[in-house]
């Protein structure tokens, strides 16, 4: 299967992982690959890094948008699923995506997908995922338990950082994800332990932030 494959028509994409997964490195993927070969409409919610497109901030403005491919990360920022008021005008904008000609990728974690927001999926996308986090009853949930690769265990669906099984209403099928190192906002994080004794030549790997924090950590600052 290609990611374009995915793109075909009108429809809800959902993508379930765990915490730290690789969730935004596949949505970064899917544009990448997209753009390499075709012409559309973008927007996006949630993705740090700037990707071109149009960048979305609200419901009203979701419901606004036509013709278009849409990627939200961490969607349950953008919809109060906690509210029952507005959780009806959500169900209201999700009924609109076929309408309005979309394609919409909502990412999250597992808890994150309430029943009525699973149950309007076309195309389920799993990354590494806690079973026991999923919401009973829930499509997505059931979906995944019943799936019977090597990868589901009693607890855990195992799936590798470079792996995501998608479900696209017929099969399942497990494609693979490279890391791109470019849109990888954590890579740069700075280490929080230091070794007090590093090899002799660690001032050699070290980064400049690494060493000036190990001189305040020596110093009691």
């Amino acid at each position: 299967m290609e990611i374009k494959d995915l793109f075909n028509k009108p429809k809800i994409i959902l993508v379930s992982g765990d915490v730290d997964t690789g969730k935004s490195n596949f949505l970064y993927y899917c544009i990448k690959k997209l753009m390499e070969e075709n012409l559309f409409h973008l927007y996006t919610y949630g993705l740090k890094i700037d990707v071109g497109g149009k960048k979305f901030h609200s419901n009203e403005e979701l419901e606004q948008i036509k013709n278009s491919i849409i990627f939200v990360d961490e969607f349950f920022n953008l919809f109060d699923l906690e509210d029952t008021k507005k959780r009806k005008l959500i169900e209201k904008t999700m009924r609109l995506i076929s309408h309005n000609n979309n394609i919409l990728v909502l990412s999250g974690v597992p808890e994150n997908f309430k029943k009525f927001i699973a149950g309007k999926s076309n195309t389920i996308i799993y990354l590494k995922s806690t079973l026991s986090d999923f919401i009973n009853g829930s499509k997505i949930k059931s979906v995944c338990l019943s799936y019977k690769g090597d990868e589901l265990g009693s607890s855990v669906l195992n799936l590798d950082k470079s792996e995501a099984l998608i479900f696209n209403q017929l099969h399942y099928e497990k494609i693979n994800v490279p890391y791109l190192t470019e849109f990888d906002t954590k890579k740069n994080n700075p280490k929080i332990l230091i070794s007090k004794n590093p090899p002799k030549d660690a001032k050699n790997i070290l980064k400049k932030s690494e060493i000036k924090e190990i001189k305040e950590l020596e110093n009691g600052i």
